[in-house]
Order: C-alpha cells, then structure tokens, then sequence
C-alpha cells in the first residue's frame, strides 16, 4: 500500500522538462586550449605577390599601363609575342621560366619599361583581351591575318 501511495504522488506532481544530456556537463579538471582566431590572410589563399614579396609583378592592368602599345604595330608585336610564347618581337621579348605546380607554362614577358610574370594561360588570355579592348578605344582597324 505505501508503494502506490508513492506511485500515484509521483504520477501526480508536475511533469518537469527533461534535462539536455549536453549543457549541463560538468567542468572537467582540463582546460580547453582556446585556438587563436584566423587571420584575414589565413582565411584565403595567398597570392602570387603575397607568398613572394620580392618576386616580379603580376598585375596586368599596372603593366599595360607602363608598356601600352602606341601604334597599331606595336599591337601586333605585343599579340605575336604572346601567341607565340617563344619568339621576340619588336619591344617585346619572352623568356621562359619553367611550369607552375599545375602544370602551366609560366614565362616573363619584357615590354619596353618593365616585365611582367604570365603564370597561367588564363593570364595570357586576359590580357589580349585587354589588348583587344584598347585596339577598339584607339580606333585601330580589326586584325586580320594573312
């Protein structure tokens, strides 16, 4: 009898929330290393320029500014040189420099005041783009090759 006396008091009384398993954890005796947070420059990969300080430029657009063609011929030089990748022509010269990690030929391209460092065929392709934009803001005629 005293047992269902403590069944039905215990059915009786209000039903609590169960307890999370995981916030109440006791504190153990260790404390836990807190890692330092990332840096910016941890957070992404870094860049060409930034893994090597004192190595040759890699910007397009400050190079094209230095070396921009001023004729139409020139303009063909600068495109020769880079289809090419291995001949010199007119103020513009190639020198190669191995392959990248990838896998890609990687070179340096020589203008008239500075060089520039091609590290990806997708480099090369842009800036004869930018070379073809320019063409059509100087008023050049359309390439045509014979």
């Amino acid at each position: 009898m005293n047992q269902s006396n403590s069944a039905i008091s215990v059915a009786s009384t209000p039903q609590s929330t169960p307890r999370s398993l995981w916030d109440d954890e006791p504190e153990t005796s260790k404390p836990k290393a807190e890692l330092p947070p990332l840096t910016q420059q941890a957070v992404r990969p870094l860049k060409q320029r930034e893994l090597y300080p004192n190595s040759m430029p890699t910007d397009v657009h400050q190079w094209l500014e230095l070396n921009k063609p001023h004729s139409f011929r020139e303009l063909m030089d600068l495109r020769k040189t880079l289809y090419s990748r291995k001949c010199n022509f007119g103020k513009y010269h190639v020198t190669k420099r191995g392959h990248t990690s990838r896998g890609e030929e990687k070179f340096v391209l020589t203008g008239p005041v500075s060089a520039i460092l091609i590290l990806s065929n997708r480099c090369r392709h842009y800036l004869l783009r930018t070379l073809n934009r320019l063409r059509r803001a100087e008023g050049w005629p359309p390439i045509a090759y014979q």
